[in-house]
């Protein structure tokens, strides 16, 4: 199967039945882009243990909301704490991270998520991620 431009080749080998499907791309680069979606955004966790199982390894993620959070941890190398974070989740501690905003920048702030990002991942520049990244916000 070939990609739009003859430049870039695509092997494909399928097994069907749940069984792993072996992607080789040829002189070309893999790039994930993870969407918002609040709660539904922690399945991005397993979107990547999948990939990682079949060996795929993208050489650039990109996310916004939920998506850009499950992304800079994986690019950080963290994948394992935000899963354990997620599955810690109880209604209550969702309730305790939402922080209201009524000033007009959005409805809610995300700052406690962000200072508990920030223990838990230390400050690293996004420059020196192990998976390059990119944050998509409007």
């Amino acid at each position: 199967m070939t990609w739009i431009d003859d430049t870039r080749k695509r092997d494909k080998t399928s097994k069907r039945r749940g069984k792993v499907q072996e992607l080789n791309v040829s002189g070309g680069k893999i790039g994930l882009a993870l969407g918002g979606g609040a709660a539904r955004g922690w399945a991005h966790i397993g979107v990547l243990r999948a990939l990682t199982e079949a060996g795929i390894k993208p050489d650039i993620i990109a996310g916004t909301s939920i998506g850009a959070v499950i992304g800079g941890c994986y690019a950080a190398g963290h994948l394992d704490s935000i899963e354990e974070f997620a599955r810690s989740l109880t209604r209550r501690r969702v309730f305790g991270y939402l922080d209201i905003n009524l000033a007009g920048t959005g409805l809610i702030n995300g700052q406690r998520l962000v200072d508990r990002l920030d223990d838990a991942l230390g400050h690293r520049a996004i420059e020196d991620l192990d998976t390059e990244f990119a944050a998509v916000a409007t």
